[in-house]
């Protein structure tokens, strides 16, 4: 019984070092956040994802200070409009690069207990399927450029 106890606090904790690991190789760069309007308890995060580690990195979801919960989401266009659909994980290949930005996939801030106003930052996590989190700080700012056209239809499915 001893002995299986231990084996398994071993496993454990190799699973936690491999975990601890893969977010050490995991970079997060030039995050931000899309500030909207105060009446708003959701808005988007967006960065890129560099795994540089030598295994793949599965992007599970994450974690955000103002916000109930963080989930992968991406737009798509169907039948002529623009659809957000929830993922499961993103697969980041070693050496792969990977952009979440507007109009593509990205985090959505769910729940917020506030909308934070441009200029500010905010601590946001992502979370890997090994249990492990990598962490920076993200910019809030406004999304210049990206006004919504006439006409334009945009839609939220999970």
């Amino acid at each position: 019984m001893k002995n299986l106890v231990r084996v398994a606090a071993t496993v454990a904790w190799l699973a936690s070092a491999s975990g601890a690991a893969m977010a050490q190789l995991l970079v997060l760069e030039d995050a931000w956040v899309r500030a909207l309007p105060p009446t708003m308890n959701r808005t988007a995060a967006y960065m890129t994802l560099i795994n540089r580690g030598d295994a793949t990195a599965e992007v599970v979801g994450g974690r955000a200070e103002l916000a109930q919960t963080v989930e992968i989401h991406t737009t798509r266009d169907v039948d002529g409009y623009r659809r957000m659909e929830q993922l499961d994980s993103i697969s980041i290949a070693p050496d792969q690069r990977v952009r979440l930005q507007p109009g593509g996939t990205h985090l959505m801030l769910l729940g917020l207990s506030r909308m934070p106003a441009a200029g500010e930052t905010l601590p946001l996590c992502v979370g890997l399927a090994s249990g492990a989190e990598v962490c920076t700080v993200a910019q809030v700012r406004t999304a210049a450029g990206r006004q919504s056209e006439p006409g334009h239809h945009h839609q939220h499915q999970k």
